[in-house]
């Protein structure tokens, strides 16, 4: 994986951060509950975010204004670092349970686990692509953001360029039920070109293949260097891509992603 993957984004810095309860989580998990949430029915929505400092994730979640609460997972290093926990089936679930657990600040309130987000950045794929691997965890997932997150392998010569069919199984197979509209995801992805595997320009270009979507062509300014080449929408799959293949515009989809969660239809409403 390029050099920027083992990259923890630390460096990132808020002006300050913003109003809430943080709470300190096993398994090195971080819980944000802004000042602002308040459960809907005795249940907590929750987004899950892999790779990327809080100090960048809160203020996204303040800004977006969702009614959930932010679970922060961080490792420093390659997709590896987020694979081998994840490859344990009792993480996820169990992080969300510790989240609901935690989130009512007193332990005698008892509230359940709402509609839940995965967002990702970089090599935060590595955990996502094995938390799909679970059913139960598949299913219990309402959205995915993959912020230049899918990097994949090649299926035989590498020089031929085929995206590895079974390492994207779990990501073809959610971006089939988004654009069915029964989940919601969306992937970014920026223009770099990685050596010797699959950048996130193909494997987006992979899932739009398997739900039958074409992107097209776009022209969008969204400040600051970064801008927008293309996009795709079927259901509720959307995938934006943007130029760009520096070090710089890779970080631009985590620094920014907040814009990136706007994009999304609600998350947190009721599906189908």
């Amino acid at each position: 994986m390029p050099l920027i993957h083992a990259l923890s984004a630390l460096v990132l810095l808020a002006a300050a951060p913003p109003e809430g309860r943080r709470v300190d989580l096993p398994d090195d998990a971080k819980l944000f509950v802004p000042a602002s949430f308040k459960p809907s029915d005795g249940k907590v929505n929750i987004v899950l975010h892999l790779h990327g400092t809080p100090t960048v994730t809160e203020p996204a979640l303040v800004a977006v204004g969702w009614n959930a609460v932010l679970v922060s997972f961080n490792r420093s290093g390659l997709s590896s670092a987020y694979s081998k926990p994840f490859s344990d089936p009792d993480l996820f679930p169990r992080l969300l349970d510790q989240a609901v657990k935690a989130a009512p600040g007193d332990p005698s309130v008892k509230w359940e686990v709402g509609k839940v987000l995965v967002s990702s950045f970089s090599a935060g794929f590595g955990g996502v692509r094995e938390i799909l691997k679970t059913p139960a965890s598949f299913e219990r997932i309402d959205a995915i953001v993959m912020a230049d997150s899918i990097y994949c392998g090649y299926e035989g010569d590498p020089a031929q360029k085929s995206v590895d069919p079974n390492l994207m199984s779990g990501f073809e197979r959610f971006a089939r039920e988004a654009a069915q509209g029964r989940k919601t995801m969306l992937v970014s992805h920026s223009s770099q070109i990685p050596p010797g595997y699959a950048s996130t320009t193909e494997t987006a270009d992979f899932l739009l293949k398997a739900v039958g979507a074409s992107p097209e062509q776009a022209d969008v300014d969204w400040t600051d260097g970064w801008r927008q080449i293309r996009t795709a929408t079927k259901g509720r799959l959307i995938v934006l891509g943007f130029s760009g293949e520096g070090p710089e515009d890779h970080m631009r989809h985590l620094r920014r992603i907040g814009e990136l969660w706007k994009r999304l239809p609600d998350p947190f409403s009721a599906r189908p």
